[in-house]
């Protein structure tokens, strides 16, 4: 049994979902700001469960895009 090749459009259309999605808005990263953050981890401010719910919520908001 021989296989059949598809259509150019349908390759076509394979070919651009596999494209990644362009960035909305690439921005600068602040080093200092991760500073802060990665000391932050390091003493345990994210293990808080009040602290948690925020960043899930700020989290999901960004992927909602706001």
């Amino acid at each position: 049994m021989t296989r059949r090749r598809q259509s150019p459009s349908r390759t076509a259309t394979i070919s651009r979902e596999r494209k990644p999605a362009p960035l909305r808005a690439a921005r600068v990263v602040d080093l200092a700001r991760v500073a802060r953050a990665r000391r932050r981890i390091e003493t345990g401010w994210y293990d808080r469960s009040d602290v948690r719910a925020s960043l899930v919520d700020a989290v999901l908001q960004e992927i909602r895009g706001r």
